[in-house]
C-alpha cells in the first residue's frame, strides 16, 4: 500500500507484568507480541515501520533486528523497513508519536499508529480503518469497540453525527463519560500533515501529566476536521495486554483461532481447547490431531497424518501419513509415512527416513534413520547413520561419547542386531550383517566376522 508510514508504540514498561523481560517479547502462541503486530502491518505493504522503543529499547531493537536477519535467511524478506526510535523520556503516547515526527516532515499520505501490545489484530481491520478514512477523506479515523466492562481504557465521546469529538482517557472521566461502552484501541489512522499540526498543539493539563495522543483527536473538532470511528466487531481483536492474566486471554483468543482456521482448511482437531498449535504451524489436509499435542515454532506436517496424543513437536518437518505419539520431535526431519512412539525422542539433527519406524523409549540424536529401518524398544542412537531394512534390537545404544569427543556409528543396509548390542563408536558395520543380542561392536565390522 503506497503513501502509508506505520508507527508502533513499544515504549511501555509493563510494570503489570512482574518481568525482566521487555512486554512486547513476550510471547503469545509462539511468538513475541511485537512479532505479531509487525506482520499484521507488513502484510499492508507501507512505505516505513517505525517502532518507537523506550523500556530496554536495546533489547527490542537487538529482536527486532535479528528477526529481519532470519527472515532474511529463510528468504522471507518482510516488505518493508523497520526502523527503531527511542523515547528516551516516557511522557505519554503524543509524546512517543513526536518522536517520529522528524522522519515525517515532507510524507503525504497516511500515518498507521498501532501499539506492540496488542497481537490479535487483523491485517483486514487495520486495512479497513486505512480505507475509511482515504474514502470519506477524514482527519482520522480510530478503532473502537464496545465493552460491557470498560474498565481502564479511555471513552470515545460522539458528536451528533456520529463522529468522534473527543476521547476522554478514565482518569479524566466525569461521571457521565464513565459510563460510556464504547472503548479506544489506541489504534489511529491519521492524514499525516494534519496529523503533525495537532501535535504541536497537544499539551499535558491531564491527571497524568502526559502529552496524550487521544487529544489529537479534540484538537481536530476544534479545527473543524472530522474524525470517523471504526468499530471493531469483535472486542478480543483489540484486547491490550498489560497483566500476565491478560497474556493468557490472548494465548487462549489466538490459539482459538488458529485453530479455526486449520480446521476450514481440511483438518481434524478433536479437542481444540487442549490442543496447542502456534501460529507459523502449517498441517496438510486429512491429518488428525489428538488432544495435549503440541506444535511449536516452524513446523510442517504432511497430509493424512495423525499426531498425538500428547506428541510434542518443535521447529521439525513431518511427511505424509505420519503416525506421532506419546513423542517428542525437536528440529528434526521425518519422511513420509514415519511412525514415532510412544514414549519416544527424536532430538535436533537428526533425519528419519520414510517408512522408517521409532518405536518405544527409543531416543535418537544427530542421526540419519534410513528407509524402512526400526528402532522399536528402549535404544539409544547418537550421533549414527544407519542404511536401509535395519533392524536394531531392544535395549542397544551406541557409546558415542567417550568422555570428551562425539563420535560416529555408521550401520550399512540389512543389518540385523540382536537385543542389548552394543555400538562402541567410531564403529562401521558392514552391508548384510547380522549379530545376534548381548554383542559389543566396535571398528569395522564384516559380514562374516565371527
Amino acid at each position: 500500500m503506497k503513501n502509508l508510514i506505520a508507527i508502533i508504540l513499544a515504549a511501555g514498561q509493563g510494570t503489570r507484568m512482574h518481568s525482566n523481560l521487555p512486554k512486547v517479547l513476550h510471547r503469545v502462541a509462539g511468538q513475541p507480541m511485537i512479532d505479531h503486530c509487525l506482520e499484521s502491518i507488513d502484510s499492508l505493504k507501507p512505505d516505513k515501520i517505525f517502532v518507537v522503543t523506550g523500556h530496554m529499547a536495546a533489547e527490542v531493537q537487538q529482536h527486532i533486528e535479528a528477526r529481519h536477519a532470519a527472515l532474511v535467511a529463510a528468504g522471507e524478506a518482510p516488505y518493508s523497513e523497520v526502523q527503531c526510535v527511542e523515547q528516551t523520556e516516557r511522557l505519554g503516547t503524543g509524546h512517543a508519536v513526536k518522536q517520529v515526527v522528524p522522519f515525517l516532515k515532507n510524507f503525504q499520505g497516511n500515518v498507521l499508529v498501532t501499539v506492540g501490545d496488542a497481537p490479535l489484530l487483523r491485517t483486514e481491520t487495520l486495512d479497513e480503518l486505512i480505507r475509511r478514512r482515504k474514502a470519506h477523506s477524514v482527519a482520522a479515523t480510530v478503532l473502537t469497540t464496545n465493552l460491557e466492562c470498560p474498565r481502564g481504557y479511555g471513552r470515545i465521546v460522539r458528536n451528533r453525527d456520529g463522529t468522534v469529538r473527543k476521547i476522554v482517557e478514565e482518569k479524566d472521566t466525569n461521571v457521565y463519560e464513565e459510563e460510556i461502552k464504547e472503548i479506544n484501541t489506541g489504534i489511529y489512522c491519521f492524514d499525516c500533515q494534519k496529523m503533525l499540526e495537532a501535535l504541536e498543539k497537544i499539551g499535558t493539563e491531564n491527571a497524568q501529566n502526559e502529552y496524550y495522543l487521544t487529544d489529537v483527536v479534540e484538537i481536530f473538532n476544534n479545527m473543524k476536521l472530522e474524525v470517523e470511528p471504526v468499530v471493531a466487531s469483535d472486542n478480543t481483536e483489540t484486547i491490550g495486554i498489560n497483566s500476565r492474566v491478560e497474556l493468557a486471554q490472548a494465548e487462549s483468543y489466538l490459539r482459538s483461532r488458529i485453530a479455526r482456521s486449520i480446521m476450514e482448511q481440511g483438518v481434524t482437531i478433536i479437542d481444540p481447547s487442549n490442543t496447542y498449535i502456534d501460529k507459523q504451524v502449517k498441517i496438510g489436509g486429512d491429518c488428525i490431531i489428538h488432544p495435549f499435542s503440541i506444535m511449536q515454532g516452524k513446523v510442517e506436517i504432511g497430509p493424512n497424518s495423525v499426531i498425538g496424543p500428547h506428541a510434542h513437536i518443535r521447529d521439525s518437518v513431518i511427511g505424509k501419513n505420519g503416525h506421532l505419539r506419546f513423542c517428542s520431535v525437536e528440529e528434526a526431519v521425518l519422511e513420509d509415512r514415519v511412525s514415532v512412539g510412544p514414549y519416544a525422542s527424536v532430538r535436533p539433527r537428526s533425519v528419519i527416513k520414510s517408512d522408517a519406524r521409532i518405536g518405544t523409549f527409543v531416543e535418537v540424536t544427530r542421526s540419519t534413520i534410513g528407509p524402512r529401518s526400526d528402532v522399536l524398544h528402549a535404544c539409544y542412537l547418537g550421533d549414527a547413520t544407519l542404511g536401509t531394512d535395519v533392524s536394531v534390537g531392544a535395549g542397544s545404544i551406541t557409546v558415542n561419547f567417550d568422555g570428551k569427543d562425539k563420535h560416529n556409528t555408521i550401520i550399512g543396509n540389512n543389518v540385523f542386531l540382536g537385543s542389548n548390542t552394543v555400538l562402541v563408536a567410531p564403529v562401521n558395520i558392514e552391508n548384510n550383517t547380522h549379530r545376534t543380542h548381548n554383542a559389543v561392536l566396535k571398528g569395522d565390522v564384516k559380514t562374516d566376522d565371527n
